[in-house]
């Protein structure tokens, strides 16, 4: 026997099956999320140099040394610090590497709930320029293009340091934010006259016709570049966990400092940056001082606070003063313990 459906009836039937299955489509992903996040949200920047340690770490399985079971897939991968910045506003991460520029920026202007854990390294950047452009100082950039990951990151306080020193006005120069990986096209298509990156974006530029009109550390030598940040709440509530991802990263600097072990660290640097020549890789480390222990170089940090908070109207001095600012801001006692 044919049974004939009523049209409604079928409408009906449709409706209820698209409706299981998008609730078992919505269940089966809710069930992934859940059992795919890792214990501790780590963040970083993609292919940066700066955050090799990170890359040290993951490849030698230190994270699973310390019972965390961590893996490349499980970071979080952003492509400037202000977007690190924004995940921890949000509280999607628990900590993270980034530049030291946007940590405090955000911290000054938003109080975001982070602390300092750790240094990175200071140093590690860089402002571009091709061969052929004519630009010989910084005093060429004046009325220029220049390209910078993120407004207010590192690299772009770094420019406006550079500019300062020559007499120029910020406002005397065009920024362009565009993504470290874009910058070389740009500016060999001439879009851009000039950009500020981290390594090793700078020594690979050098290979397609640019040049190094200044390193950061001619800017500023030895200054304060990227961190390890934990949020508050991680910190309060998982002490235990920083304290081990903290071990985690002083023990990966110490195997980069090992000279026994530079083969196996440029091959580590070529697979996460995605750079297969071994010379733009010796060259862009060169330019990186790694360092985890900030309490070395205070004085520059104080130094970094002064010079950011002058030279941005929309970045004020912390209520209390910089000494109650650095005792809330950094925490030593995980470099310490």
């Amino acid at each position: 026997m044919r049974i004939n459906l009523s049209s409604k009836l079928k409408l009906g039937l449709l409706i209820g099956i698209i409706t299981v299955a998008s609730f078992g489509v919505f269940l089966g992903v809710y069930l992934y999320q859940l059992s795919s996040t890792p214990s501790i949200r780590i963040g970083a920047l993609s292919g940066d140099l700066h955050h090799l340690p990170l890359f040290v770490a993951l490849e030698n399985n230190y994270f699973q040394d310390e019972g965390i079971d961590i893996s490349m897939k499980d970071i979080y991968w952003f492509s400037d610090g202000n977007k690190v910045m924004t995940a921890f506003e949000s509280g999607r991460l628990d900590i993270a590497y980034l530049g030291l520029a946007p940590a405090m920026a955000h911290k000054l202007t938003l109080n975001a709930s982070i602390q300092v854990v750790s240094g990175v390294n200071v140093n590690g950047s860089a402002i571009m320029v091709r061969n052929d452009s004519g630009i010989n100082s910084i005093s060429g950039l004046n009325g220029k293009n220049i390209a910078v990951p993120s407004l207010n990151n590192m690299q772009d306080f770094i420019l406006q340091i550079a500019l300062y020193n020559s007499g120029i006005d910020l406002l005397d120069v065009d920024r362009t934010t565009l993504s470290v990986g874009n910058m070389e096209n740009a500016l060999n298509g001439g879009s851009i006259d000039a950009f500020v990156a981290w390594e090793p974006y700078n020594a690979k530029a050098v290979n397609s016709g640019a040049n190094y009109l200044a390193k950061s550390s001619e800017i500023w030598p030895n200054h304060p570049c990227c961190i390890l940040a934990a949020s508050n709440t991680f910190i309060e509530e998982n002490y235990e966990d920083v304290n081990k991802t903290v071990k985690i990263h002083i023990r990966a600097l110490e195997w980069m400092a090992n000279i026994s072990n530079h083969d196996a660290l440029i091959s580590i640097a070529k697979k996460y940056t995605g750079i297969s020549s071994t010379t733009i890789i010796e060259n862009a480390l060169d330019n990186v001082g790694y360092i985890y222990n900030f309490t070395l170089y205070q004085t520059e940090i104080e130094t970094f606070y002064t010079k950011l908070t002058s030279l941005n109207n929309s970045i004020n001095n912390w209520t209390a003063g910089y000494v109650d600012f650095y005792q809330k801001f950094f925490n030593t006692s995980f470099i310490n313990a």
